[in-house]
Order: structure tokens, then sequence, then C-alpha cells
């Protein structure tokens, strides 16, 4: 190794920190520049692929963990008095024995702390030495190297069902399509396969990649942690640049999956991959019991300080008072006029080092432990279990356990969280006509139609299945190709096709195309109609095949080799990144229309004649939230046009509409029929989506192409370029019809719904569905009521969102200060959708919407964005000041659960993004119910009560120091021995309050989750204070304290035994053991200690104390003195204004059938009470001029061509049944 100068090392330095913040980096190949020095390197300033989690080193251990622990105001509070303690003129008691408990605390703090880094130091070292395989220019081929090893620029091999080492940039796979299919379940959570396709144009013709040729640079953006976006392109010799994105990263931590072997250049190695950049490790929320714990904590030092002023003022006048100098105080202490204040300066310090114990130095490591047997609890519940998907309770925030009892808003996402996110396909439209599917319907009779019927009557309807087999991304697999972990789900997607006979018998009502078509069964309709239409494609391929000489690539006259046998159709199996378009490609099957195969190139689709197409697949515009649809511009093999199919949201699309379809009737006929049919998809609960086609001109195609490949290749605003070559292909498209997909809703949703809302909780529902959709699924669940006011907001100006506002809030306020309406619970719903709530959500609306939105009891949010979602949660905790939840499900639901104090992800068909985003994960949302009402409840209750038993506990020992003072002139010294008032609160009085955090139950679970109101019930704790025996005898100072710290250990623990309401083998083990605990240790360090404190001895105090018949006298009457105020309290209390949880605690011990009776009864009077409120509590009318019904039972001009709506501020909606 070549020596370098330290000056050369620092300029080194310096040029690599400013080539790695440079937007752009130019990488090239390390091939050319092997076995030379580092520093002769092209891409030696970036980091190599070595990780390392760890926080600590072993020499560096100590002083960095003391360092962290001192970040706790407690930890450098108790380090500081006990360094105090060692100055002779302040101590209090031997400044060893000061150290004991701090150091005891930070001892088992910094074991913890070492076991959790050693742990991180063995996973960093195993993934380090993985082996993998790097192309070597010496040996011409790939050799093992470990991932430690891995460079920027080398050329990385990964063969199927290996990790990914490093971020490659993918440039060739053993596919001869060039794709390679990876799975991001170690990234994201979702086990669906993701297809990653090689750069174009750089190795796709060699059948083997040879990475010596490779002189190409590729340029890429800085590292960043967006797992969806990657801006990059590769600049050949010629100058040419071909640009790709994240479709060809393959990402660190992902596997290959169904491919042979992926080669791929390192662009990002180490600790700036996309996987380690979003690896923050744990979350840390505080927790408002924490916040106010601190508050608390504040206050003992407050009242630390108070008694020690005391001390030092009373010791003052003590000296005052003395005559003269006594014998007992050390020579020099008094004789001066300042020795008294001076004296009682010193005494100041003195008291805060004796009554230290005032501050619970135990108390944080206690809380600790109980979160943790919380959360044992929690998980290990088995009514928090789903066996469909064997999967429980996860928590993957340790310290917000107790804030599960104090929510007071809930936001929820519909699809998936409410809503199985299992589609199932019932209804559509094609060209304005209906064909409805209902469970054990019997079709309408068919119309008749011309016998002129013509190829063009034909076309619209091959092109609304063709479209809905291809304008998606599923990927197709075979059942022996597929993984294990996901048979299951997909398996149910297909079997919910095959298992459904209606679907197929019922599915369209298919209109007759000729008199000899005429039949009283759709099916046959459908499949003579199909039949012609594949009949009708295959007499127009033979031409196209005859004349084939243009190298493009056509229509297939024989099904591909693995598709020949018609059982290994059924087995293929489509992998979708959603449920809607896993049930689209499955209908379209069902019918015929097979999708057999899909590679970045093509696509290829059966139709119901046998017959393949195989579509040339130009481009695919993917979907986002802003655009709200999805795109694919394919080549017809047939006609060798360009046709772009697209789908999406129906207003996406309504407003994209152009040319009529040329021989389909008139398209604003069709439009206004299909957007009734869509009104009433929406009123019955159904999902919509608009399908249309575009038809583009060679020339068109070869301008749009050439701004497409230019944005592809863009770095600096690539995405907007990108969406705006999307936006400027999609337009004047034609409307091929409308889909309707059922998403039942999950089990038991409306009984959790109402418990919550019963517990005192308001809730949020925010979907991107339509209003009339989300409407319909808010009476299904129970959001709404049918006895609900609903206030009904959708406007698309800000003035009329103004006005709206604050006529409504008008209302609501003159609806509550009618003295009608005195004492009644208003039951006031809103429902707005996504482009008022982005109005009402600016600076000058927002505090009138959530003046409003507080009023009401539930509120439905529509066409919402996930940005809005946020944005939501982030204003009612700001501007309420309020404890809020957010559940979801899928990865448009991360902002919102990331920005409410709880954060809860439901584990369902949408991947694991929510989940792993989230503190607590479910898989139903039925689970909310007893994760809230029932652990929710628990934690705080024993929480709380745990942490004012503690303060209780250190004050009431603290009190036996202080008033003692008032017996020994203030003198600063402890009638107890040191040594025990350490162990006291160390090993004799924690481990009772630890089981009691952990295990007490003040109302059984079943009773909880009956009468919900419980939520929001809590209780609080006091102390008591005694003090008189032994008053003018001549007995010694432990002889004295002894019996006291005795009877502080039972009055503390029987205290103890009157908070717990559950009593258990454990509770009890703990008490006794605690007890015996004390004797043993007391007893044996008596007989053992002779002069451990001199000149005091306590030695053989203990057993001198138990012969004598008045110790035991004093024990038993001092505990029951001192505990009987507040026995009497408790009794008194619950007598005369007993609280619901007393109520509750009766209830439980009835026998079951006496309790659920009462439980029903309480209903029903509580449900005959609502319903009076509601026919009483009328509101006065809506001020606005021209309300107008929020569901139309016709459709209008305005409701396609979207002129501005104003819509009714009051209504009273009626359910929809689905």
């Amino acid at each position: 190794m070549t020596w370098r100068s330290p000056l050369a090392l620092v300029r080194d330095a310096l040029r690599g920190q400013r080539a790695r913040k440079m937007d752009l980096r130019s990488l090239q190949s390390n091939l050319p520049y092997e076995g030379l020095e580092k520093a002769k390197q092209p891409n030696r300033y970036f980091p190599g692929n070595a990780i390392k989690t760890t926080k600590y080193t072993p020499l560096l251990f100590i002083p960095m963990n003391l360092i962290e622990q001192f970040h706790r105001l407690a930890n450098i509070y108790f380090v500081g008095l006990a360094i105090l303690n060692f100055f002779p003129v302040v101590n209090a008691f031997q400044p060893e024995v000061a150290l004991i408990p701090i150091c005891v605390i930070m001892s088992l703090t910094a074991l913890k702390d070492a076991w959790e880094d050693f742990r991180r130091y063995q996973s960093d070292r195993k993934l380090n030495n993985t082996p993998c395989l790097v192309y070597s220019r010496m040996e011409k081929q790939f050799m093992q190297r470990r991932w430690k090893d891995v460079r920027v620029g080398d050329f990385v091999k990964v063969v199927c069902n290996e990790i990914i080492p490093a971020d490659l940039l993918l440039l060739h796979t053993s596919d001869p399509n060039g794709v390679c299919h990876i799975e991001t379940a170690n990234l994201d959570g979702e086990t669906n396969l993701k297809q990653r396709r090689v750069v174009p144009g750089l190795c796709n013709s060699d059948p083997e990649l040879e990475p010596e040729s490779f002189n190409s640079v590729v340029v890429c953006e800085k590292p960043n942690n967006n797992l969806n976006h990657f801006k990059c392109y590769v600049e050949k010799p010629d100058k040419e640049r071909v640009g790709t994105g994240i479709e060809s990263l393959l990402l660190r931590g992902c596997t290959v999956r169904n491919t042979d072997y992926a080669v791929g250049f390192v662009v990002f190695a180490g600790h700036e991959t996309k996987s380690m950049l979003n690896n923050n490790g744990p979350r840390y929320k505080r927790s408002k019991l924490e916040r106010k714990l601190n508050t608390d904590v504040m206050f003992c030092v407050i009242l630390l300080f108070a008694m020690c002023l005391v001390g030092a003022v009373g010791h003052f006048l003590w000296l005052q008072a003395l005559p003269g100098e006594p014998p007992y105080l050390v020579p020099g202490r008094i004789g001066d006029p300042e020795s008294a204040s001076l004296s009682s300066f010193y005494m100041f310090f003195t008291m805060i080092i004796l009554l230290q114990v005032l501050i619970p130095i135990s108390l944080y490591i206690s809380i600790e432990f109980v979160k943790v047997g919380q959360i044992f609890f929690i998980t290990n519940d088995i009514d928090l279990y789903d066996e469909e998907t064997d999967s429980r309770m996860q928590c993957k925030a340790l310290n917000i356990t107790e804030d599960l009892g104090q929510i007071e808003y809930i936001f929820s996402d519909k699809t998936g969280t409410l809503t199985e996110n299992k589609m199932v396909f019932r209804r559509c439209s094609i060209m304005g006509k209906e064909y409805p599917h209902k469970e054990n319907g019997k079709p309408p009779l068919l119309k008749k139609s011309s016998s002129g019927s013509s190829r063009r009557q034909i076309d619209p309807y091959l092109d609304f299945f063709l479209a809905l087999a291809i304008c998606n991304t599923v990927v197709v697999s075979m059942a022996t190709a597929r993984r294990q972990r996901v048979r299951g789900r997909l398996n149910w997607t297909l079997n919910g096709i095959s298992m459904c006979p209606y679907l197929y018998v019922y599915m369209f009502q298919m209109r007759r195309v000729s008199h000899s078509c005429q039949t009283k069964n759709p099916l046959g309709t459908l499949s003579s109609l199909l039949k012609r239409t594949g009949s009708l494609f295959t007499s127009r391929q033979h031409k196209p095949k005859r004349n084939s000489t243009n190298g493009v690539q056509t229509c297939s006259l024989h099904a591909p080799p693995q598709c020949e046998n018609p059982a290994e159709i059924d087995n293929l199996y489509y992998e979708a990144e959603s449920p809607d378009e896993a049930a689209l490609v499955y209908t379209a099957k069902a019918y015929g229309f097979i999708l057999l195969a899909r590679t970045p190139n093509s696509v290829t689709v059966r139709l119901p004649s046998g017959e393949d197409l195989v579509f040339e697949v130009l481009d695919t515009l993917a979907f986002d939230y802003n655009r709200k649809r999805m795109s694919v511009l394919v080549r017809h093999p047939i006609t060798k046009e360009y046709v772009l199919y697209t789908k999406g949201a129906d207003y996406a699309i309504m407003e994209l509409l152009g040319t009529p379809y040329h021989l389909s009737g008139n398209q604003k006929a069709i439009a206004t029929k299909t957007q009734y049919h869509l009104d009433c998809y929406a009123k019955d609960g159904l999902r919509t989506l608009c399908i249309a086609k575009k038809v583009v001109s060679d020339k068109e195609y070869a301008s749009w192409s050439g701004n497409r490949r230019r944005a592809l290749a863009a770095i600096d605003g690539r995405e907007e370029l990108i969406m705006e070559t999307a936006t400027q292909l999609e337009t004047n498209l034609s409307l091929l019809g409308a889909t309707g997909i059922e998403d039942r809703l999950q089990e038991s949703v409306p009984d959790t719904l109402v418990a919550l809302q019963e517990a005192g909780i308001q809730v949020w529902v925010l979907t991107g569905d339509k209003p009339e959709t989300a409407v319909n699924i808010g009476y299904a669940c129970r959001l709404l009521e049918e006895e609900d006011l609903v206030i009904n907001m959708s406007c698309t100006n800000k003035i009329a969102c103004t006005s709206i506002l604050d006529c409504t809030l008008e209302e609501v306020r003159r609806y509550s200060n009618d003295p009608r309406n005195v004492d009644t619970t208003q039951a006031i719903s809103l429902v707005i959708d996504g482009q008022t709530l982005a109005m009402a959500l600016s600076s000058d609306l927002e505090d009138r919407f959530v003046d409003l939105a507080k009023r009401c009891r539930s509120v439905l949010c529509c066409r919402v964005t996930p940005l809005q979602k946020s944005r939501v949660v982030k204003l009612v905790q700001e501007k309420l000041k309020v404890m809020t939840l957010a559940v979801g499900d899928g990865a448009n639901d991360v902002n919102m659960i990331q920005a409410a104090d709880i954060g809860i992800g439901i584990s369902g068909q949408e991947g694991m993004q929510a989940v792993m985003a989230s503190d607590f994960a479910i898989s139903r949302f039925k689970h909310l119910k007893k994760l809230l009402l029932v652990h929710g409840h628990w934690c705080y209750s024993r929480l709380a009560n745990m942490i004012i038993y503690f303060f209780y506990k250190n004050v009431a020992y603290v009190n036996l120091l202080f008033w003692y003072q008032f017996f020994c002139g203030f003198s600063g010294t402890a009638m107890i021995d040191y040594w025990l008032m350490i162990f006291f609160n160390l090993f004799f009085t924690s481990v009772p309050p630890i089981m009691f955090g952990i295990m007490d139950k003040d109302v059984s679970a079943e009773l909880l989750l009956g009468v919900p109101e419980l939520y929001r019930t809590g209780q609080g704790a006091g102390f008591s204070n005694w003090f008189t025996a032994y008053q003018d005898t001549d007995i010694d100072v432990f002889t004295f304290g002894t019996p006291l710290n005795t009877v502080s250990l039972f009055t503390i623990l029987l205290h103890l035994s009157i908070e717990i309401k559950a009593w258990t083998v454990v509770h009890w083990v703990t008490m006794v053991g605690s007890v015996a605990l004390y004797f043993i240790v007391t007893l044996a360090y008596s007989a053992t200690c002779v002069t451990c404190n001199p000149p005091s001895n306590p030695y053989w105090i203990l057993q001198s104390q138990m012969a004598d018949p008045m110790f035991y006298l004093i024990c038993i009457i001092t505990t029951v003195v001192a505990l009987l105020p507040r026995y009497l309290f408790h009794v008194l209390k619950n007598s005369i204004t007993p609280s619901p949880i007393v109520h509750a605690r009766h209830l439980d011990r009835l026998n079951l059938f006496s309790r659920d009776l009462w439980i029903n009864e309480w209903r029903s009077f509580r449900g005959r009470r609502q319903v009076k409120r509601s026919r009483l509590s009328t509101p006065p009318p809506s001020t606005l001029e021209t309300p107008v019904d929020i569901y139309p039972q016709s459709p209008t001009n305005s409701d396609i061509t979207g002129d501005e709506l104003t819509l009714n501020v009051f209504s009273e909606q009626k359910p929809v049944h689905m």
C-alpha cells in the first residue's frame, strides 16, 4: 500500500464529501481498474456495501452509554446527589451507600443496551458476510464474494430465490423478454410479485451479458429513501441517452423470484441503498401519560425543596433556641454569629440527600416492565387472533399502550379497513346498456334487434373485455411456479368466481345481435356474441399472416406451448397489485378473454373462439393519485392500429371524452346513460370504474413517443414531464363502459363502530370512493344512522364553501341553543367531498370547519387523497388538542397512520406497508373494539394507578424521615438503617406494584364490551400519614425506627391491596413474598451487621423487637389506624356516590344470565331514549335557498358537463340496503 500524506487524505475526504452531495452522480464500471489502488478507482468516493447498525464499540461502550443515560435528567439528579454526599459537611449517610441505587438502575440499563447492541452486531456480521457473485475481469467470470466486498460500479449476478445485496441497475436476465420478478416483502411487506425489466437498448440482444464490453456511463440521482421513484439515464459512447427509472432498479433486500438469474450494475451500496435509508430504527412516541409524568416529577422536586427548606429553617431555629453549646455537637459548628446560619445552609443539602427517595428512582424502569407485561397479554389475546390469515396482534411501539385507553377521535380508511377488499364483479354498463347481475335474480326478456347486425356492433363489446384483460399490471404465473405463502389468498379469488355459478348465468343480460341469436339464456347470448367476435377476428387473421414480412409482432394462430392443455388454463394465477385489477382480469377470463402472458413488450390474450392475440405493448401509463387512472398503449395485432386502453375513476374519465364512437350511437347519450348507471352502482355500494379507448394515429404516436423518451431520460422535473406526456395522450377518449364491483363489509364492523361511538369516540371515515358509494357503506356499517341529521357539503368554489360553512354552523348552534334540545345528544353527521374538503382546510376556513366537525357524531370524507388524510388528522390534533387514532390497510394510509398519536395497520389484501408504518397491527377491524375498550381501558387504569401508588409509596416513606426531624432537632439523621432504606424501595416494595400494573382488572372484559361507556372512566388515589409511638422512652434510634419501617411496609402493601380489584395467585405470591423477603433480609442483616453504621449499631435489633409483644401491638394498631381513613373514604364514596366502575364491579359479581339480562335491558332503554330525542330535537329549516338532493333520480346534462352545484346542508338520508 502506497504511503500518502495527511494533506492528500484530507483533500480526498473533502472531494468525496462534495461528490456525495452532488445532485447527479456519474458512475463507471470498475472492471478496467480492477487490481489498482483505491486512489485510482473511479467510484472511490462512494461508500462500500458493508453496514454497521451498532451504536457502541467495545472500547467506548462505557462512556458512550453513560452519555446516553445522562440524557435522562433523573439520572443526572441522582448522580449529583450521590456526589454531593461525599462532602462531609452535608453528607447524610455513608457516601458509598448513596451510590448503590443509581448504580443498580444504570447498570441494569447498560446491560440491556449492551445486549441489544450485541444482537445488532451479530446481525450486521451475518449480513456483511453473506456470499454473492461479483464479476472479475481477471478471472473472466463471476466469482463468489461477500456482501461487504461489493462496491459501486461492480457487476453482480443474483440467482433465483436469492436476496439482492445492493441497489442494482438491471442489465440482463435469463428471461428472453428481459423480465425479472422480485418480491419486495422485506421492504414494504407486499408479497405479490413485481416486474423489473432491463434497461432498453443496452444488452437486450445478447444471449449472455459481457460486463467487460460495458463502456457506458450511468448517471443517476443522489440516494434518497423513496422506494417508488428513481431517476437515471445511461449515456452510451455515442452520447445517446437511454432513460430508465424504478422499473429497472433491483432494490437491496428484495428477493428474485421466478427468474433463473439477473445481472445488474451497482448504483448504490451499503448505507446509501434505499432500504437502509428507510431503516430509521424503532419509532419513539411519548405517551400522554409519560408527558404528564414529567410534570408530576417537577412537582415532587418542588415539594422536596420545600421540605428541605423547612428542615433548614427548623435547624436554624433549633440551634438559636439552645442555651449553650451541647456536648454532642461537633466543635466549631457553633460559637460565632454566622455558625447557625451556615449550619442551616449545609442542612438544606443534607436534607436533599436524606429525602431524595421522594423522587421515585425506580419508577421509570418499573413502567418499562409494566408495559412489556401489558404488551405480552395483548399480543397473546386469543380474541385478537385471526385464524384465516394465521396472524395475531402485533405491537411495534412499546411505550404508548396506555394511550389506547384515551382515544377521542378515530380516523379510518374504508376499502380494506371497513370492507374485505376482496372484490366480486357484479354489474357493468357497455355502450350505455346495463347488464345487471343480481344473485338469484331472473333476467328480463331480451329485446329484439334487427338482423342486420354487423361487425361494428360487436367491436365495442370486444374492446370492453380486451380492456379488462389488458389494461392492468397483473403478473401471470402458473400454479407450479407460485410461492406457497400466497397460494391461499389467490386460490380464494379464483374460487370466488368458480364457486358462484350465478356469475356465469346472470352476469349479463345481453341483447341479441340477430334473430338467429335469440334466446332466453343471457349466457347463451353472450357466448354466441363472443364466438362471433372470435370468428370475425379469426377470419381477419389470415391476411396479415400471409403478408407478415415487416417484422412486426402479429397475432399468433397457435396457442403457446405452455397453454395448449386446457387444464393448464385453469391453473393460471394472476398476481395483482390491487384486488380490483384481479377481479377484472378473472372476470374477463370467466367470459373467455384469458390473459395468458405478460411481458414488458407484449400481452397475450386468448379469445372465446380459442385464438390468441399478441398485443405489442408500447407503453404503460401507470396509475397515480393525481390522474386517478391508468392506461396501456398497444399495437393491435390485426389492424396494426395504435390503441390506448384506459380505466379509472368516473370523473377522471368523463372529462376526457371526445369524439363519439363512430358506429355506436350518440356518445353524449351513452355518457349520460353510463353516468346514471354509475350513480346507481354507487348507491348500491359498488366500487365503480370507467373503461375507455382511443385509437392513436401514426403521426400522433410518432410525435408523442419522442416526447415520452425525452421525459424518461430527463433527471430534473422527470415526474412532471412524465405526467405531462400521459395527460397529453389521454384526451378525446371513447367511452366503452363502466363496471361495478362489490366490496363487502368485514365481519362485525357495524357493532364495532356503534360500540366505539357509545364509548365517546368520534369516528371519521376518509375514503377515495364516490360520495354515493361512501354514504351507502356508511349506512351499512352504521356510521350513519337512519335518524341522523346528515349535512352534505359539496361545492366547486370557495365562496360557496364559505357560505355553506357559515349557514351550517348557524343552524347547528341554533340547534344546540334550542331549549327543547337541552341535555340531549346531537345525532348529526357530516358528509364532505375531497374538493370541498380542500377548500375547508384552507387557513381562513379551517377553524370553522373544525368547529362544525366537532359538533358532529361522525364525519365521512369522500374523494380524498392520501395527503388530505394526513392533513385532516394533523388539523384535528392541533385545533382540538385530542388523542387521535388512525387505522388503514394500504400504502395510501401511511401518512395518516404516521400523523396520528396511535397508528394501527390492518394486514389486508394491499400489502403490508400500513402495518410496517403502524404502532399496532391487527388483522380485522373488529379487533379494534376489544383493543380499545378492554385492553386500552385496562392499560390506562393500571398504569395510572400504579404511578399514583408509586408516588404515594415514596411520599409516605419520606414523611417518616421528615416528621422524625421534629424529634431530632432537624439534624438530618434517620431512625432507619441506611441499607434497609435502600432495600425498602429497590426490593421490598417494588414487585407488588409492577404486578398490579400488569395484571389488575377493575372490570371484566365482558362488561367493558357490553357497556362501552365505561371506556372513559378513571380512578385516582391518595395517601395517608401516621406518627406517634415510643414517646418519652429511652429506646435507641434503630429500636425506634425498626417498628416504623415494618409498619410502613404493612401499610403500603395493604393500601395496594385495597386498590387491587382482581386478586390472582400472582398477587398473593408477590404480597406474601415481599413481606417474607423483608423479614428474612432484615433478620439476616441484623444478625451479621455488627458495626455497619458506626457509631450506630443495628445488631440484633429486629430479633429483640420480635420477642417483645409491644412490637406486634404497635404494628397492628398503627397499620389499622393508618389505613382506616382511606378504607372509610372508599366505603362512603362507593356507597353514597358510586362511580360507573363500582356499578360495573357489582354487575361482575352477578351470574352470567342476570348480567346479560341487565345489559340488554339497559341497551333497550338507551335505544328508546335516543329515538325519542331524535323525534323531539328537530332543528330549524335550512337557510339555503336552493337545496339539491345528493342522489339524483335521473341523469341531467349538468350531471355530465360538470356545472357548478351547491348541495343541501341538511337532509335526512335513508339507508340503501346492500
